[in-house]
């Protein structure tokens, strides 16, 4: 899956950009638990269908994307907006793969993100869940860090 990269003080919500189809009221985009408004940091967050559907799992069947999204693992929305601490990599190499296809953290974002750390970048030309849609360019982009740091 492509992620976020944040320098510290950051936060995950932030750095999908004004581009992201999470740039729009939360309300619309997500399910909250409990329902109560407004969500408090310890609030759960879920993908509402048309945002999975739509966003969030292109480029799989539609029946594996039904099952991700009945199964999904929430975030708390206070996780969205936590400012990130020191980030590793500041001190590590890092690989940055982009689906060029994402919608949920626009290849340009990612882009940014990836230079900001200075990672060796990898482009796919897939959505968010590259792990599921392209998984061997994700194996090949693991192994070719792991050699490389070795």
């Amino acid at each position: 899956m492509n992620g976020s990269v944040p320098a510290e003080g950051e936060t995950v919500a932030a750095l999908a950009g004004p581009d992201s189809a999470l740039a729009a009221d939360p309300t619309t985009i997500f399910d909250f638990v409990p329902e109560a408004l407004p969500p408090t940091p310890e609030t759960d967050v879920y993908l509402k269908s048309s945002t999975f559907l739509e966003s969030f799992a292109t480029g799989l069947r539609r029946d594996r994307v039904l099952t991700l999204w009945a199964t999904q693992r929430p975030i708390t929305f206070g996780a969205l907006n936590e400012p990130s601490g020191e980030p590793a990599w500041e001190s590590l190499p890092s690989w940055y793969l982009i689906g060029t296809q994402d919608r949920v953290i626009p290849a340009s974002a990612q882009r940014g993100m990836a230079e900001k750390a200075g990672s060796t970048v990898v482009r796919f030309r897939g959505g968010h869940l590259g792990l599921l849609t392209d998984p061997a360019s994700v194996a090949r982009t693991i192994t070719t860090a792991v050699r490389a740091t070795r």
